[in-house]
């Protein structure tokens, strides 16, 4: 366990080093991100999921994570309703309070949680991620852009339709949800996989594993000077912290989970805010520097929080 953490540790270090020395800028950090998103993870999250046995999937991380994160998306947005902080830029108290959930809950599952989760619990443990990761963006996102679309003063119903239909498309269509989905699919009629192509799927996603690292350090350092204290202390409160004692609850004592699919599941919910709430925000133009903020700010204090986090499952793998 200490190896794999200090393994993260230097290799998210080296993207920091060569962002800093100015070998890679920050529109090059992007291009790579979406090549990475776009090739190599694809290879890896569908030969991992060809390569179970059918029979092995089960349903229940998906309910036990998706249950807690929804309960703390609530609590998140009445918390942040009635206590929190005012943008003048914001559409309503409702839409600020709708972006300060989304991105209380929304973990970077793809870049930190997939390179993570292998390193520290191996093939089943990113079975259970991969499980998780094929409902996670469709039901957090669909239910976080009802809650932008009812709180929004200004969206016609023809409008609040389309939306939806977008983003039911791009979650089905998206490279991460796709190779998940083909995977199972593969799996499921157990198909025999050739060698050449085993062999070159795992080639490629071999590759990706450190390079989301790499890339993870690269846009702290692109990001640094882009904090705002303005409603993120919220954010970070229950994104690295309630939001990974919630999950562990209910999987734990809830679901009664097994050791490797609650470790993996609390791993999950420890994880920084992903790119997609940012993404959700700029749409609606509700709290958008806030967004910014959470995801610059979370991915930096989870360098402390993950690795308390992954000591606590120090004993499965």
């Amino acid at each position: 366990m200490t190896d794999a953490l200090l393994q993260v540790f230097l290799i998210v270090s080296v993207g920091v080093l060569v962002a800093w020395v100015g070998w890679i800028d920050e529109e090059s950090t992007n291009l790579f991100s979406s090549l990475v998103l776009r090739v190599f993870m694809p290879a890896l999250l569908f030969r991992s999921m060809a390569s179970v046995s059918f029979g092995s999937l089960s349903i229940a991380p998906i309910l036990s994570y998706l249950f807690a994160a929804l309960l703390i998306y609530g609590l998140a947005y009445v918390v942040a309703l009635y206590w929190g902080p005012r943008d003048p830029s914001a559409d309503s108290k409702a839409g600020l309070a709708a972006a300060t959930a989304i991105c209380a809950t929304f973990s970077n599952n793809v870049m930190v949680g997939i390179p993570i989760v292998k390193l520290f619990f191996g093939p089943d443990g990113l079975v259970v991620l991969l499980t998780v990761l094929s409902m996670h963006a469709l039901v957090l996102l669909g239910f976080g852009t009802l809650v932008f679309e009812l709180t929004s003063k200004s969206r016609s119903p023809v409008s609040r339709m389309m939306a939806v239909r977008q983003l039911v498309q791009s979650a089905v269509l998206h490279p991460v949800v796709l190779p998940i989905m083909l995977g199972v699919a593969y799996s499921y009629f157990a198909l025999p996989m050739p060698l050449l192509l085993d062999s070159t799927l795992a080639a490629l996603g071999q590759v990706g594993v450190p390079c989301c690292l790499v890339l993870l350090g690269a846009s702290v350092y692109h990001a640094r000077n882009r904090f705002q204290a303005r409603g993120v202390g919220l954010i970070l409160l229950f994104k690295l912290a309630i939001m990974p004692v919630a999950v562990f609850l209910v999987a734990q004592f809830l679901f009664e989970l097994p050791p490797m699919a609650v470790a993996v599941l609390t791993t999950m919910a420890a994880l920084p805010t992903g790119a997609n709430p940012y993404l959700l925000t700029q749409r609606y133009n509700q709290g958008v520097p806030m967004a910014a903020t959470a995801v610059a700010a979370s991915t930096a204090l989870s360098v402390i929080s993950l690795p308390y986090v992954l000591s606590q499952f120090a004993h499965v793998r």
